[in-house]
């Protein structure tokens, strides 16, 4: 008899903990409105997902600004185009949106178009 009440209690608990995984704890957009287009729930899953391709960003920014000033301590002048640095092609793009990155060649600057990434 209470063995069958700790199998249910972990089951119960199991099913609890999945449901908080995948809906989160009400991080979803809220609107004034709910007939207002409603946005599904942000999984936690997704959430670091998403930290993750943020940090990811933001090392490939800081791997190309420092190529780029390799390039510059060695050559004196900027690359014409990242291309030029000789970095796998998937650098060369945010992991988020897939855009490539904006490269400056009179300035050197290299940024991120991505909503959100443009301080990095």
């Amino acid at each position: 008899m209470r063995l069958v009440g700790v199998l249910v209690s972990v089951a119960i608990l199991g099913v609890l903990l999945m449901v908080w995984l995948y809906y989160g704890a009400g991080s979803g957009a809220s609107s004034a409105s709910p007939a207002a287009s409603p946005t599904p729930p942000v999984s936690r899953v997704g959430e670091v997902r998403q930290a993750a391709e943020s940090v990811e960003c933001r090392n490939n920014l800081s791997q190309i600004r420092q190529a780029i000033q390799i390039r510059t301590t060695t050559e004196e002048t900027y690359p014409a185009n990242l291309q030029e640095l000789g970095l796998p092609e998937t650098m060369l793009r945010c992991p988020v949106s897939g855009q490539p990155y904006q490269y400056d060649p009179t300035t050197g600057q290299v940024r991120c178009t991505t909503p959100g990434h443009m301080s990095y």
